[in-house]
């Protein structure tokens, strides 16, 4: 959770105050350096907190007598700004002279995925009276938004590198392969497609997603064999899709819309020099054809791709089900039944059931409701940094480009998206960026909320064609009250495509 706090200096002249969001488990040790970057206090002074009887801060004779209540370090803002409108004192005792601030908790929300904390919100007003202070510590008078701009540049202190250690995918450790080396072989001893085609699929509900992983048996046409589990609704989608397509048709689209993790029995020139040394590594021994688990992990917008510690134990407890299921059952080709309409199914009891399919199918076709997937704090800020567009009608389209790209040379490929925004009455480009992914609601809607925060515009109206990225850019425009026209033409996107694609074109 993070928290909203308007943190203002008493008894000034002009308006001196700063927003800022930071995290509720962030003690007051923590936010007492915050607030000397905000407002320029020197790291030396000494402070104090207080809120009622409560007082906890630097231990300094002449700030105030007697021992602090709380051990700053320990305690939490959680605990003291509870509800929205609680206050609290700060006092900073810079230069001889005794800062009194009111701090007010403004708002509550859930962390931003992509904001850094802590994050300056909005700022007014130079905190120091002092010129000959101001000049000493470099500190010149800057406008609001180059304030704000300031204070955030010097927070980067603070997530610089947190934001590091958590950009790669986690591997799993070599126990983690062992338990999934182990429970593919069990499924592979037991040679299910010599009963059952790859359209029997056998719904196996997962704790790991909360949700049914289908899966269906490769092997029974003698030309590759494996296990693939297509991942909830989505997963089902991305199947159904398969089955509808021309089998004799060339369609990568099918392979870059799936959502599902796999394990396929290769031989061993099949493997890549990646999954033969994993395999060596964990001292496994295989000989034959058709005995050399690889596995391969597929998301919609990226390449196949080796499986990460969060799919590694998912595939795990999918196989270890798959395979109690086939050691306890017998005349499998009986008990599973054939694509149609019914579905067999291992439920969260591990009970058999019959799932009806059209039901399924109905359920994962059904139009979400979809809420902003952005906090309050990030449209907030948003908006308040936007100015108008002088009226300006706009079409925005996103257009996949054919080529994958990586971000770093180990990490996985994915098949960008190039969001356009063109003028709609004249079909001048207004601007266009590059966006990772936007399969799903929140991608869609991450990406536009971040081309209109980086150009600082608010179109009056804005035309899409109406389609999937229509409907889940919806509820973003919905909050930000801007217009949104579905229509089946975009004349300006259509002259850009051109141009891209022409030879003098920049892609």
């Amino acid at each position: 959770m993070a928290l909203q706090v308007k943190i203002s200096i008493k008894n000034m002249e002009q308006p001196v105050w700063r927003t800022l969001i930071v995290s509720e488990e962030t003690t007051f040790e923590d936010f007492n350096s915050y607030l000397q970057i905000a407002f320029a206090w020197p790291d030396m002074a000494s402070h104090l907190f207080l809120q009622g009887d409560y007082r906890f801060g630097s231990e300094t004779k002449n700030l105030f007598k007697g021992e602090s209540a709380f051990n700053e370090e320990e305690v939490t803002l959680a605990e003291f700004l509870k509800n929205i409108g609680d206050r609290m004192t700060y006092i900073n005792d810079a230069e001889g002279s005794r800062w009194y601030h009111e701090i007010i908790l403004e708002q509550k929300a859930d962390l931003p995925m992509d904001l850094p904390l802590p994050f300056c919100f909005a700022a007014e007003g130079n905190a120091l009276k002092d010129k000959e202070f101001v000049t000493e510590y470099n500190l010149e008078p800057m406008a609001n938004e180059e304030l704000v701009e300031y204070i955030n540049e010097q927070f980067s202190e603070f997530y610089d590198d947190l934001f590091f250690e958590t950009s790669e995918e986690i591997e799993p450790d070599e126990e983690e392969w062992n338990e999934l080396f182990d429970a593919a072989d069990q499924v592979k001893n037991k040679k299910p497609w010599l009963e059952l085609y790859d359209d029997q699929l056998i719904a196996i509900w997962s704790e790991a997603i909360n949700d049914y992983a289908y899966c269906s048996i490769m092997g029974n046409a003698g030309e590759s064999y494996g296990v693939t589990c297509f991942l909830g609704s989505k997963g089902l989608l991305s199947f159904f899709d398969i089955m509808d397509s021309d089998p004799y048709e060339d369609n990568p689209a099918l392979l870059f819309n799936q959502y599902s993790v796999t394990v396929d029995f290769n031989n061993r020139d099949d493997l890549d020099e990646e999954e033969y040394e994993l395999i060596k590594k964990l001292g496994r021994k295989y000989r034959g054809k058709y005995q050399w688990p690889s596995f391969v992990s597929m998301i919609p917008d990226q390449l196949p791709w080796r499986i990460n510690q969060e799919e590694c134990l998912l595939l795990t407890e999918i196989l270890l089900k798959l395979d109690a299921f086939l050691s306890d059952t017998e005349n499998l080709s009986e008990k599973v039944p054939s694509f149609g309409r019914t579905m067999l199914a291992i439920d969260g009891n591990e009970e058999l059931i019959y799932l009806s399919t059209d039901k399924l199918l109905e359920e994962a076709l059904q139009e979400p409701v979809l809420e902003l997937d952005m906090s309050e704090i990030e449209w907030k800020r948003m908006r308040k940094k936007a100015e108008s567009a002088n009226g300006k009608e706009v079409e925005m389209a996103l257009i996949q480009m054919g080529e994958p790209v990586q971000n770093t040379p180990d990490s996985r490929p994915f098949l960008p998206y190039i969001l356009i925004l063109v003028e709609h009455e004249t079909g001048a480009v207004l601007h266009y960026d590059l966006a990772e992914s936007v399969y799903y609601a929140e991608g869609v809607q991450q990406a536009i909320y971040q081309l209109l925060d980086k150009i600082e515009v608010l179109p009056k109206t804005i035309y899409m064609i109406d389609d999937f990225f229509a409907v889940n850019a919806e509820p973003l425009f919905d909050k930000i009250s801007i217009p949104l026209v579905k229509t089946d033409e975009l004349e300006g996107v259509e002259q850009f495509v051109e141009m891209m694609m022409s030879e003098d074109g920049p892609f």
